[in-house]
């Protein structure tokens, strides 16, 4: 069946820019979205080392770039107002335990936590936090901390995050969207894109084109070592 793959990141600030774009592709090609957690931070960090002048300065770009501003309880974290630690192996394990006991939301949930971080400025790894948002798809605070310690999920999120690395290749940037049927894939967004340029690529996809997600050097993207541009 032809699906969206979409290799995201909690912590990723263009994927919260894109999630619009992404909910018009969804509703426009009414295909499936099946999420890849990808490893952006992957040393465990505060929110208040991103309150440099350059990286507000880039927050800026980012709203004027997407038309999505990060709430005020976000801000407040990069003031030093409040405690939050970003670390995507834990965020990634996060998801992947959701989508073992609330499948066929996984987008969704992606979703959820990235606004709570980049809307709301909450923490998103606090289990109280963790087990608010749950609450949306679960019955019982102590199912999701349960399963995120079952090792079966522990090795299947490993798993996602090593599938998601193999699929970005050389060009590991965040976030990246494909499409594709049994796992032959092409890139139709490396980095943000407006949803006119992703939807060209879909369809110049679909067409045998060669791939038109653009060069991933010179989008709007995180890369592995944290960084975004």
């Amino acid at each position: 069946m032809t699906e969206f793959l979409y290799v995201s990141d909690v912590f990723c600030p263009w994927c919260f820019g894109f999630a619009p774009v992404l909910r018009r592709l969804e509703a426009r090609f009414r295909l499936p979205v099946r999420v890849l957690c990808g490893d952006l931070v992957d040393e465990p960090a505060q929110a208040s080392s991103m309150g440099t002048p350059r990286l507000l300065a880039f927050f800026k770009r980012l709203s004027d770039t997407t038309g999505r501003e990060p709430g005020a309880g976000f801000f407040r974290l990069l003031d030093g107002e409040g405690s939050a630690v970003m670390d995507s192996s834990r965020s990634c394990l996060l998801l992947r335990a959701l989508k073992a006991l609330a499948p066929g939301h996984e987008l969704e949930q992606l979703e959820a936590f990235q606004e709570a971080f980049y809307l709301r400025g909450e923490d998103v790894l606090s289990p109280d936090v963790q087990g608010r948002i749950a609450s949306r798809w679960l019955t019982g605070a102590e199912v999701l901390p349960r399963a995120m310690e079952d090792a079966g999920i522990v090795r299947a999120a490993e798993e996602e995050r090593a599938l998601a690395e193999e699929l970005l290749g050389d060009f590991v940037v965040y976030p990246t969207l494909f499409v594709g049927d049994r796992g032959a894939w092409k890139a139709v967004a490396r980095g943000y894109a407006p949803f006119e340029t992703v939807e060209a690529a879909v369809l110049a996809a679909w067409a045998g084109a060669p791939e038109a997600a653009g060069d991933p050097g010179v989008v709007h993207a995180c890369r592995l070592d944290g960084t975004c541009s």
